[in-house]
């Protein structure tokens, strides 16, 4: 993290750093796949659908919110942040407290609006990538939360993206397109280490090619990221110290794409990603340990927006449905998937907040809300 951001030697094919690029921003065309969309016409088969029972107790919690995205839950585990747009609004931050659903009114009020949300470890501040007046492309901002003071971290013509803090709070790791070579019009995309008091940035790593997706370990001793090979494309999950050095390579070039990875409760990362370019996404299990990647069963069927239970035995994704985006269910414990969901068009940001409670976005009454889901009450005996 001592590395200035500043020229580093040689350079790098512009056609070749043009193409990754065109690929990165595909991956996140892909990522935010699961991004609502309007309510078709009902057809005799879609109220055929809508009529199939639900297994859980399914409640609606919120009105008007204009739900883009559902984000984490908060440290102490008692809020989560979610994005927001209001009718004639951008998407801004939200809190929603998780006893009792109530919404504080918006942390942010940028221009351009916000595109994504952190908390730090301690909760008392969260990140975030987005646009005020002065900026014209997506900017780090962080933001007191108990003051809602706000400090703009970077300052450039480029996009400053998926921010994520380190496990002292201090610093900030995030991906940008700005070129670490003086006066470039453009550069690969990479890691970026800066001080969230505002200090000048620094490239993470010491690579030329391309690097993304950072993220820390469950034990807060190293960091996740993801990695492009200049010339095919494909993505690899590497584990890279805070000094940025690379430690070891977790899945090699097996992916064509990762959306994301997260990792759950125990030695076992999970992957939205595919394996070629031309294929569906689907949910992968890495185990840290043995290497072994295992792909969730009925690999037929698309898999979207994984979230895992706090335990690590549940994992919610989203997939297609008789009509539309439905939730769907894997349970470790039985090896099943079972759909959730059959009501509403698109389904879509689910998380979970409880080894038995989900959160997720739906047009199951048009608008798009946030529903719940308790998987601890069958819809049978809904009180």
């Amino acid at each position: 993290m001592k590395r200035k951001l500043a020229m580093r030697s040689g350079a790098v094919n512009v056609q070749k750093r043009a193409s990754i690029l065109l690929l990165l921003l595909l991956g996140v065309a892909c990522s935010i796949a699961g991004t609502p969309t309007p309510q078709d016409e009902k057809t005799k088969d879609d109220k055929n659908e809508e009529k199939k029972p639900e297994p859980f107790v399914i409640k609606k919690i919120t009105q008007g919110m204009g739900l883009d995205r559902i984000g984490d839950l908060s440290p102490d585990g008692k809020s989560i942040l979610l994005i927001g747009k209001k009718p004639g609004k951008m998407p801004q931050v939200y809190i929603m407290d998780i006893a009792g659903f109530a919404i504080r009114p918006p942390l942010t009020n940028l221009r351009s609006g916000v595109s994504e949300a952190v908390w730090s470890p301690s909760g008392e501040m969260i990140a975030v990538s987005g646009a005020d007046e002065s900026a014209s492309f997506p900017e780090i901002y962080v933001i007191d939360v108990g003051t809602n003071k706000q400090r703009r971290l970077t300052q450039n013509n480029f996009s400053d993206r998926q921010p994520v803090f380190t496990p002292d709070g201090k610093r900030l790791l995030f991906t940008t397109d700005e070129s670490p070579l003086q006066d470039a019009a453009f550069g690969i995309p990479h890691v970026v280490s800066v001080g969230t008091g505002g200090e000048k940035g620094e490239v993470f790593t010491e690579d030329e090619g391309s690097s993304i997706l950072s993220s820390i370990s469950t034990d807060g001793k190293t960091v996740l990221l993801v990695k492009v090979n200049e010339i095919n494309g494909r993505h690899s999950l590497w584990q890279y110290g805070f000094e940025g050095k690379p430690m070891r390579s977790l899945t090699e070039r097996r992916f064509a794409r990762i959306h994301r990875h997260t990792q759950a409760a125990g030695e076992r990362i999970v992957l939205w990603a595919q394996q070629e370019v031309e294929q569906q996404d689907n949910v992968y299990l890495l185990d840290l340990k043995s290497g072994a990647i295992e792909t969730l069963p009925e690999p037929d069927l698309p898999k979207l927006d994984p979230t895992i239970s706090p335990d690590g035995k549940l994992i919610a994704f989203i997939g297609p449905a008789a009509r539309g985006r439905a939730l769907y269910l894997f349970d470790s414990g039985t090896g099943r998937i079972s759909q959730l969901t059959h009501k509403g068009v698109s389904n879509y940001s689910p998380r979970f907040v409880s080894n038995t409670m989900i959160l997720f976005g739906s047009d199951r009454e048009i608008e798009r809300e946030i529903y719940s889901v308790d998987l601890a009450q069958t819809a049978g005996k809904k009180k």
